[in-house]
């Protein structure tokens, strides 16, 4: 199937190495790489250590599909906190709340 076509009205809950591999080249293309949209929205750098994950802008539970287009990349702090609520402005991860408690090592 067409990866511009693959995925509308499905509403089936997927994991990332789940969708087809053009699928997501076109949320890659579509978003000019691969970051979380929300960590680059608060000015922070995701850590090569926090896994990203394709996110619903609208969430399955609220009518949302795997449709290219409604998919983003997230780190799976934000993707896991924001949970099957709409977009809203972003909140700072876990991983850099913990990261600015640390004193800076010398």
């Amino acid at each position: 199937m067409n990866p511009r076509q693959w995925g509308l009205g499905d509403r089936r809950r997927l994991a990332t190495r789940d969708y087809p591999a053009g699928v997501r080249a076109l949320v890659d293309a579509r978003q000019g790489g691969r970051f979380c949209v929300e960590c680059r929205a608060l000015g922070i750098v995701t850590p090569p250590d926090e896994p990203l994950q394709l996110d619903h802008k609208q969430p399955l539970s609220e009518g949302g599909d795997n449709h290219h287009l409604n998919l983003q990349w997230a780190c799976r702090a934000h993707n896991c906190a924001r949970g099957a609520r709409k977009l809203a402005a972003p909140r700072r991860p876990t991983w850099a709340r913990r990261r600015a408690r640390r004193p800076e090592e010398a």
